[in-house]
């Protein structure tokens, strides 16, 4: 079962303590509010790839039910690390998020890519990233880190100059209207960023993708619990850990992906 609402004022942060067997015990995740296609919110609602598949999950997890409230990346990245939230998704494995106590399994892979205008890419030898992209404008979804520590050495030197907007709607404008050279993000993100913004054939072609940066897996990350609110943690990301591996397996993950993208 899936109950989804955004983040007011007050945080939803009050633990529910394990109660009788029958009785399912309430799992508040906390989800991007706008990384389509994979978490974001339509309307007022939690969709995306990764929330259909825990909402398979735990269709398939009787003991629990599972409460989403979405917000913007790198305010549930800041919850997470502060201890208010359990769980959030989808953040990629990062060697700098020690504090991240456990993530789940991997859930799906994505593909990292950079997309530039046509006039840079024609103008420019783009071998190498980040190396060959010395002087270009690009934008980034803000907290994001999928361009990579090289990246981010050359923006703080100057090499690279860098906006952040939160949403990939807001940065492919951006790269639209010419203020920015080239854009980093998951490649069906930008796709599903395009197609919200309903860019026609012609617009899309004005624009390629230059480079494959690499191959990310997005997982459920579990932060720290100063306060012992959540001591059954462990015993449910183990749960859902088994379950997700089962839906791997079988290829549910899979179909699921396939049925998103199928109307």
């Amino acid at each position: 079962m899936l109950v989804g609402h955004v983040i007011g004022g007050a945080f939803d942060v009050a633990a529910q303590s394990l109660q009788g067997s029958n009785t399912p015990v309430t799992i508040t995740l906390y989800a991007e509010d706008s990384n389509a296609p994979y978490a974001f919110l339509d309307g007022d609602t939690p969709d995306g790839i990764y929330v259909r598949i825990l909402q398979e999950a735990f269709d398939r997890m009787p003991g629990y039910r599972l409460d989403l409230v979405n917000v913007p990346f790198r305010r549930g990245m800041d919850l997470l690390e502060d201890g208010k939230v359990m769980g959030f998704f989808p953040p990629y494995k990062r060697k700098d998020r020690e504090w991240v106590e456990r993530y789940s399994i991997p859930i799906l892979r994505e593909t990292v890519v950079v997309m530039c205008s046509k006039d840079y890419a024609q103008s420019n030898l783009l071998n190498v990233f980040p190396d060959d992209f010395k002087g270009a404008r690009f934008t980034n979804n803000a907290g994001y880190l999928l361009a990579g520590d090289e990246f981010f050495a050359m923006v703080d030197a100057g090499d690279i100059s860098l906006e952040e907007a939160n949403t990939t709607a807001s940065n492919l404008r951006l790269l639209m209207a010419g203020r920015v050279d080239c854009y980093v993000n998951e490649r069906m993100a930008i796709l599903a960023g395009m197609r919200e913004l309903a860019v026609d054939k012609d617009t899309a072609r004005l624009f390629n993708e230059v480079a494959i940066i690499g191959h990310e897996f997005g997982y459920v990350a579990f932060g720290p619990d100063p306060d012992g609110n959540w001591p059954y943690r462990d015993q449910f990301a183990d749960a859902l850990d088994d379950v997700l591996r089962d839906m791997r397996n079988s290829g549910e993950i899979d179909r699921l992906v396939v049925s998103y993208f199928s109307y």
